[in-house]
């Protein structure tokens, strides 16, 4: 008597009609974006440092390049999203599977109005804005190998500049040449600048000097004393007379 009852006690429990159920599953997203931005900064040595001496002579040297630089960058993404709406969906799943034995209407693992929205919640997109500054100095050295051709060329330099400082000497002796003669023949004609001239230091260093004269007579030819008349008819006017000579004394001196 008593499993009977056991019997007629479960089949009135497993009889009765199932419970409404919700099913409500979870369904996480994440977001993830990320940028990535490179930058370089590009070295374009010129030529070498040249030197010029001109007649065609040029030396190469080292040459040395600092080049300093600044950079900016400003990433932002559009549309300018900070959150976005994110549909909530009805997955409950009550009805769509009747018991044959007991007509009872169940779950059939299809949610019974799918696609339906319940309601919208927040999400945070992530977005946000990047900006970078960049500073910095870039430097390169170059150096020509070939030191043989680089010592010749600054031997012929040198020769060139030798060249040129001769070039100039002698102009410059022309110039005081001629600088010494034109103040010359000014003071000998007794003009010249003014005190109160600029130009007046351009003779300023000019003095004139006797011209030096060594001692030396000069012989004068001279008739002897006689009449005209009777020197004529003597016949003595076709011979040359006997020379004389008379002392000479050098500039500056006085005879006694």
């Amino acid at each position: 008597m008593k499993a009977v009852i056991a019997v007629l006690s479960l089949g009135f429990l497993y009889g009765l009609p199932a419970a409404s159920q919700v099913s409500a599953t979870a369904s996480p997203v994440s977001n993830s974006s990320g940028s990535v931005v490179n930058q370089a900064v590009q070295i374009t040595p010129g030529q070498y440092q040249k030197f010029s001496f001109g007649s065609g002579i040029q030396c190469d040297g080292a040459t040395l390049n600092i080049s300093p630089f600044v950079s900016g960058v400003h990433s932002w993404g559009d549309p300018n999203n900070q959150y976005y709406q994110e549909p909530v969906y009805d997955n409950s799943d009550n009805f769509g599977l009747v018991d044959t034995e007991t007509g009872v209407n169940g779950p059939d693992g299809i949610p019974d109005r799918a696609g339906h929205i319940l309601y919208y919640k927040p999400q945070r997109t992530g977005y946000r804005q990047n900006f970078s500054n960049n500073f910095g100095i870039t430097a390169t050295i170059s150096v020509p190998l070939d030191r043989r051709a680089i010592n010749m060329c600054l031997k012929a330099a040198e020769r060139q500049v030798e060249l040129y400082e001769q070039a100039l000497a002698d102009k410059r002796l022309n110039y005081e040449i001629g600088r010494l003669k034109a103040c010359q023949q000014a003071i000998r004609e007794g003009y010249g600048f003014s005190d109160a001239s600029p130009f007046k230091a351009i003779c300023a260093d000019v003095v004139l000097k006797p011209i030096p004269v060594e001692g030396h007579t000069h012989p004068i030819i001279y008739p002897e004393p006689a009449s005209d008349r009777e020197w004529l008819n003597s016949g003595d006017a076709a011979q040359p007379a006997a020379p004389s000579k008379i002392p000479v004394l050098p500039y500056g001196q006085v005879s006694d």
